[in-house]
């Protein structure tokens, strides 16, 4: 049902957005220099990771991979050492790139230049065709952002705010009944599961060849991307070991908290003013996590008397209407970040936002209907209006759930921020 819901959006707003785009190079596109340079320089719109980074030259039939490093002296540029490329004769040749931003998407694209010559005519590219980015990624996609990463990225996710939120009621109901228990158990293995495996296909789609061998799975794990990756499905762990043979619900709380912070620390907010976007994100993560927690307790909670029913559902309506107002200033002053534009609102990521945003509209609409016919009333009537209650919720939850899915997606949509400036006639090709 996300993925239907994305594809709709999608068709309606068609704008393409802008992931890292080449700005410069040395030679330049389209040049013609009188002989090989020993280096070639990439200048990008964004931080790259200069271990993932390939650049080849083409030319008379003879491909030749370039070694390739980071700039010491500016992260947004890539050198690559050309003196190995003395097989390609002089001619047109054609330099491809392949480079992973500083918010973990894969990046591509090629442009000509010549040596000894002038670029022959048949290897000049046209002006409309040159400006217009080449969507090639692993798997099916959406708008040129992969499906399987970014579902499997949203339900790790969507685990991890579940488990954290269901820990905080337990922690504060003060007691360890089973069902709770078993819930969060399950929640505490699900997390690691879905979070690992959306970091091996992560990796599978980054890759320029989307194949996962030794070589890329070390330069991915080098880079500060897949760390920051591998350090939240490792800490992902932690909470699984206090539930599972510690039996303590409390460490598992505190043990989930940390991974849940470094998942402020990846995708947009990493690579766009992180200072402030980081912090945010991180209370918009720790806000949803009390929204969804406090939906899924009165679920699974232990059924009592009217009395504790009542105290149990109002501190959740209490608490859910306090997350809803970090949830909404958190998500706006992000929005402000990432989309400065009222434009960019056409962007595809533009329409995904706004499909999240009618989606917790949709649960807004929900709570307030809840507070209104359910919790004065649970008092007094007890364990029957508590089942109407439960069945509403678990309605409201699965809306939540594809609001999750889509915060998923949103982080293999690039945000329409980054004007892209096209060097020279090259074409770029964008990998999410």
């Amino acid at each position: 049902m996300a993925a239907l819901a994305i594809a709709l959006v999608l068709r309606v707003f068609d704008i393409a957005s802008a992931h890292a785009t080449l700005v410069s190079s040395d030679p330049a596109a389209g040049s013609s220099v009188a002989s090989m340079p020993a280096r070639i320089r990439l200048v990008f719109s964004e931080p790259v990771e200069s271990g993932m980074a390939s650049v080849s030259l083409v030319g008379s039939g003879v491909t030749v991979k370039l070694p390739a490093s980071g700039d010491p002296h500016d992260v947004h540029a890539i050198l690559a050492d050309a003196g190995g490329a003395t097989a390609i004769p002089p001619g047109g040749i054609r330099l491809e790139w392949h480079i992973v931003s500083a918010d973990g998407h894969p990046v591509g694209g090629s442009f000509v230049f010549s040596v000894g010559a002038p670029v022959p005519a048949d290897m000049v590219a046209a002006p409309d065709t040159a400006m217009s980015p080449e969507v090639t990624v692993w798997g099916p996609a959406v708008a040129g952002a992969p499906l399987i990463p970014a579902i499997l990225r949203g339900i790790g996710v969507g685990c991890l705010i579940a488990l954290c939120g269901l820990l905080s009621f337990i922690a504060l109901s003060g007691t360890s009944a089973a069902r709770p228990s078993h819930v969060a158990l399950a929640l505490s293995i699900a997390t690691p599961l879905f979070l690992g495996m959306h970091l091996l296909a992560w990796i599978v789609s980054t890759s320029p060849t989307h194949h996962l061998d030794s070589a890329w799975l070390a330069s991915s794990m080098a880079s500060t991307v897949g760390r920051v990756e591998l350090c939240r499905t490792a800490l992902s762990l932690l909470p699984l070991w206090a539930l599972a043979l510690a039996r303590r619900p409390g460490l598992g709380l505190a043990l989930t908290i940390p991974s849940l912070l470094v998942s402020a620390a990846v995708g947009h907010s990493a690579a766009i003013q992180p200072l402030w976007a980081v912090p945010l994100k991180a209370i918009h993560l720790g806000a949803l996590a009390v929204w969804f927690g406090g939906l899924l307790w009165i679920i699974v909670r232990e059924r009592g008397d009217a009395r504790t029913t009542a105290t149990d559902v109002a501190r959740v309506s209490t608490l859910a209407l306090w997350a809803v107002v970090a949830v909404a200033v958190s998500g706006i002053a992000q929005t402000l970040i990432l989309v400065q534009s009222t434009a960019g609102v056409r962007s595809p990521y533009g329409g995904v936002m706004i499909a999240k945003v009618i989606g917790l509209a949709v649960l807004v609409g929900f709570g307030a209907y809840h507070r209104r016919r359910f919790v004065p009333a649970i008092a007094s009537r007890g364990e029957q209006v508590a089942g109407a209650l439960r069945t509403s919720v678990a309605r409201e939850l699965s809306v939540f759930c594809i609001v999750i899915l889509l915060g998923g997606f949103l982080a293999y949509l690039s945000p329409p921020t980054r004007g892209a400036v096209n060097a020279g006639s090259h074409s770029s090709e964008h990998v999410p």
